[in-house]
């Protein structure tokens, strides 16, 4: 269906159904989050999530659980009830220009030099991807669910609405350290990728385990700034462990044997 068949009216109208016998509650939110509604939900995302909720991918959305310069991330549920990440990117942001450096020399995103509505198309599709290869390596991050055009729908890290912690929130322990090292060398020797944006912002610990989430940036180890990015990554995470007083390894001991 074209974007042309629906007025701001109509479709704000679908997004604020309640559940009431057979009808379903797509969108909860109340008037404090009018100016996230407006940043967020331009006429095209509300085309693609319609389309994502005609699918019954997204039963319900709920209110925002986390916000970048680029996208904002909200807490859903599934027809299963089980909880979910709706990442939505910004349509209106000029912030992924900044980004081209980590998709020019990529084989798998050329076409993202052209910029634009694609630019932002490609980079939530790029995530998806980088997941997928990831979380199929045995990589622990959130199990990508789909992509269509800005919106990204990812497992829920975290439990009743409220995300899990990051790295940065919580007293990091060695192993923790041991743990981080641990992913860095499996998302490079089995999924053959550099997360190329890690630090303790966008690593949660939940309970025993750590995850690795934001995988935009991510890029093959084929790359040709692969290694520019993986020693980055490495020189970012130990200088958060070295600031806990938590001994580190130097990038030699941790890729060796790797690259």
């Amino acid at each position: 269906m074209e974007e042309e068949f629906f007025t701001e009216k109509e479709l704000r109208r679908l997004f604020r159904l309640t559940t009431h016998g057979k009808k379903r509650m797509l969108v909860e939110r109340d008037r404090e989050e009018e100016e996230v509604f407006e940043e967020v939900f331009d006429k095209r995302t509300m085309m693609t999530l319609y389309e994502i909720v005609k699918r019954k991918v997204i039963y319900r959305l709920d209110g925002a659980i986390g916000s970048g310069k680029e996208s904002k991330i909200f807490h859903g549920v599934d027809y299963s009830g089980n909880e979910i990440a709706v990442k939505i990117f910004l349509t209106t942001t000029a912030e992924f220009r900044k980004r081209l450096p980590y998709i020019i020399g990529d084989r798998r995103f050329e076409e993202g030099k052209k910029g634009g509505y694609l630019l932002i198309k490609l980079w939530a599709r790029k995530e998806y991807v980088n997941l997928e290869a990831a979380y199929n390596s045995g990589v622990n991050v959130p199990k990508p669910i789909m992509v269509l055009n800005n919106v990204l729908v990812m497992e829920f890290i975290g439990k009743d609405g409220k995300r899990a912690p990051l790295l940065s929130e919580v007293e990091p322990k060695k192993t923790d350290y041991l743990k981080v090292v641990r992913m860095i060398r499996k998302l490079y020797s089995r999924a053959k990728l550099v997360h190329a944006d890690l630090s303790e912002h966008n690593i949660f610990k939940w309970g025993s385990k750590i995850y690795f989430f934001d995988f935009g940036s991510a890029v093959e180890s084929g790359h040709p700034n692969a290694l520019e990015f993986l020693y980055r990554d490495i020189r970012n995470v130990n200088r958060f462990f070295l600031k806990h007083g938590i001994e580190v390894w130097n990038e030699e001991r941790i890729l060796k044997g790797v690259i």
